[in-house]
């Protein structure tokens, strides 16, 4: 058997050995003047072997090394394809989460009528014209004015004592009608939202409340006027 006979049948059995299986036609590339085959053919001779395998004779064989690293780069980006998300939305949209419940609404804090400071001194507060009546029936059954004087008269009805004579003259016009006061203060404090007490209107700040004395001749005050200012209420005529 000639040189080129041996190489054939020495290609044929490899193409058998390693083919086992494989199914499709094979190509197989031979390094021109490969020692170890005896192979002499011109670069680019094709034998066609009798399994239907291609022997093709090169210069040089395909780089294994830069095969494989092509390999391993197809087969990471192929993998990278598969693993990446598809957004059809934005990644961080809010529109399948849950509504955040909405704040509980705070606890009205409670009004404190009275307070009695660390120092001694004392706060009146008013936020209806009842909390007005209440401190003034206090003050005079306690006969403690200070406080009521200075914190619970309107600017206009604190000016005009002032000019008087100051809290001194306020407070003699408290004693001096005091058993009538309480008499007229009790009467509409318990018929404040009833038929004996009248509501009117005399400006937007400003409400007249006049106590029907048709059935109560004896008593000698009828009115109360209550202005709203500097943030609450106060009071501003008794006749």
């Amino acid at each position: 058997m000639t040189a080129e006979g041996q190489v054939i049948a020495s290609l044929t059995l490899m193409i058998a050995l390693f083919g086992l299986g494989c199914g499709p036609t094979q190509t197989v590339h031979v390094k021109r003047g490969a020692g170890m085959l005896g192979l002499e053919g011109e670069v680019g001779q094709e034998t066609v072997l009798e399994d239907g395998s291609h022997v093709v004779v090169v210069n040089e064989l395909p780089s294994e090394k830069s095969a494989t690293d092509q390999a391993v780069a197809d087969k990471r980006a192929t993998k990278s394809k598969r693993s990446a998300p598809l957004y059809t939305a934005p990644p961080y949209s809010l529109g399948g989460l849950p509504v955040p419940p909405a704040p509980k609404p705070e606890a009205p804090k409670e009004l404190k009528l009275r307070e009695v400071e660390r120092d001694g001194s004392i706060t009146l507060r008013a936020a209806m014209p009842e909390h007005v009546m209440a401190h003034l029936v206090e003050a005079v059954k306690n006969h403690e004015y200070g406080p009521f004087y200075s914190q619970m008269l309107s600017d206009e009805a604190h000016q005009a004592y002032e000019r008087a004579g100051g809290e001194a003259v306020f407070k003699e016009w408290a004693e001096k009608n005091r058993k009538d006061l309480l008499t007229f203060l009790n009467r509409m404090g318990a018929n404040w939202n009833g038929a004996e007490v009248l509501t009117e209107r005399v400006t937007a700040l400003r409400m007249r409340y006049r106590l029907d004395r048709r059935n109560l001749p004896d008593i000698r005050f009828e009115v109360v006027e209550i202005i709203n200012e500097h943030g609450g209420v106060r009071l501003a005529l008794i006749r």
